[in-house]
């Protein structure tokens, strides 16, 4: 076959060109330390890579759900742990105050301090973690708890209109003036408007209503829901974060908030008896405090092994790319110079070639 000179230097320069192409792409890879840097390097291998990639961003995103969930947690228990502390305290003053050697003076110095008491507890149990209220549920932006400065007595519902067939000492809120009633036995008469703060128990809702003299109107003393706030800790796992207000501070089981209330209340009265009753109740209530703890204690746990296993998987999948993305830098090394060999031949060859003449086949 006559081969023309065009087409010899046509295949010269595209022998030297891929060789060339093939030493940048060698050089370029080695600088990189990278074996695919292109799609088209590795279409399968960069495929999975990008999977891995993806999985990698969901796991970081989940660490950081972690933390942050982590964080919430160790507010929580630090709230409970005060509680804890405030209740312990409150029994002290209960026992000391319900012995026969305390007097009207010693129980309402001790009202005084388990009102300070009190209010410390509603101040934590409105406590914020970032910009959220912790304890009301899914209601965030807005306090979950009124104070009660002092409790009166019991009143049977809110009504527009008084109870039919009313007992003697019955009592309701009238919806429209906001005033208390009572009945004594023959008509209802008008206690008159309470003083701001004042709180009250309504039992047919069995819920305690706080007095807003601002707004003239009686308001729910716990104004959060009983919403759970969930955080995503892995592609198919979530774990609830929040403890509502209510099963915490007014668990039926132990009333944080009436014990504490009652128990100034029976030291104002200077009553005894009803200071014993509410030891009883301050016990309950220590025992709801301290179920709940136990219960972000294991969810604490439950976050710190999932936060382990993702450490794991991370590191994992992190070695996967490596193995299919990551250049050999040994073979790299070798192939390169194995490459420059080649290139160089190319060169002499085509340079002793190219210098052929006429007299060369004489």
């Amino acid at each position: 076959m006559r081969v023309s000179n065009r087409f010899l230097y046509y295949q010269l320069i595209k022998d030297i060109d891929s060789n060339t192409e093939k030493l940048f792409k060698l050089n370029n890879q080695i600088s990189s330390g990278k074996r695919i840097e292109r799609p088209s390097d590795d279409p399968v291998g960069m495929a999975n890579v990008l999977i891995y990639r993806s999985d990698l961003n969901a796991f970081g995103q989940f660490s950081r759900s972690i933390d942050m969930a982590n964080g919430w947690l160790s507010r929580t228990d630090a709230i409970l742990q005060d509680v804890d502390n405030l209740l312990g305290r409150a029994l002290e003053l209960a026992t000391s105050q319900a012995s026969a050697s305390a007097t009207a003076d010693t129980r309402n110095g001790a009202a005084d301090e388990v009102a300070e008491i009190k209010n410390q507890l509603i101040s934590l149990a409105n406590s914020k973690y970032g910009n959220k209220f912790m304890f009301g549920g899914t209601q965030t932006q807005q306090s979950p708890f009124l104070n009660v400065t002092s409790l009166d007595n019991d009143v049977a519902t809110i009504s527009s209109s008084a109870p039919g067939s009313p007992s003697n000492g019955e009592r309701y809120i009238n919806t429209t003036d906001k005033h208390i009633y009572e009945y004594n036995g023959s008509t209802w008469q008008d206690m008159g408007i309470p003083d701001n703060g004042t709180g009250v128990v309504v039992t047919d809702q069995d819920k305690l209503y706080v007095y807003d003299s601002s707004s003239n109107d009686w308001i729910e003393e716990y104004k959060g829901n009983q919403g759970a706030l969930s955080v995503k800790i892995g592609k198919t796992d979530t774990i609830k974060i929040n403890l509502t207000g209510d099963s915490l501070f007014r668990d039926p089981q132990g009333d944080v908030v009436m014990t504490l209330l009652n128990l100034e209340k029976a030291l104002r009265n200077n009553d005894a008896d009803a200071i014993r009753t509410q030891m009883d109740k301050i016990h309950d209530s220590e025992q709801v405090i301290l179920n709940n703890l136990a219960t972000v204690g294991a969810r604490v746990n439950r976050l710190d092994h999932t936060k382990s296993v993702l450490a794991k998987a991370e590191a994992d999948t992190t070695e996967r790319v490596s193995d299919i993305e990551d250049l050999d830098y040994a073979d790299a090394i070798t192939s390169l110079q194995n490459q420059q060999t080649i290139y160089q031949a190319t060169l002499k060859s085509a340079s002793m070639i190219t210098q052929l003449s006429l007299a060369d086949y004489i």
